[in-house]
């Protein structure tokens, strides 16, 4: 039964990252394209960057927290 709930717990804890990293780059993309509409730019250089920021930003989190998990999983086992 242990088992089977710290399968569970590690993929809720999955199925948050990628909510998460959805949330993050749907942030920055929207922010991207406020300021592009504000400063009336014609190129979206506002969205393509924040977009960008905000794909690189997600990614070394969902990174951070992998390592982190790893390393306590790592704890556990010695």
């Amino acid at each position: 039964m242990k088992i089977k709930q710290k399968k569970m717990s590690t993929f809720a804890r999955f199925s948050t990252m990628g909510i998460q990293m959805g949330v993050t780059i749907a942030f920055f993309s929207w922010l991207g394209t406020y300021l592009d509409e504000k400063y009336k730019t014609e190129t979206p250089w506002w969205t393509i960057g924040l977009s960008l920021f905000g794909v690189t930003t997600a990614l070394y989190i969902v990174i951070k927290e992998v390592v982190l998990m790893s390393k306590k999983n790592e704890e556990k086992k010695i």
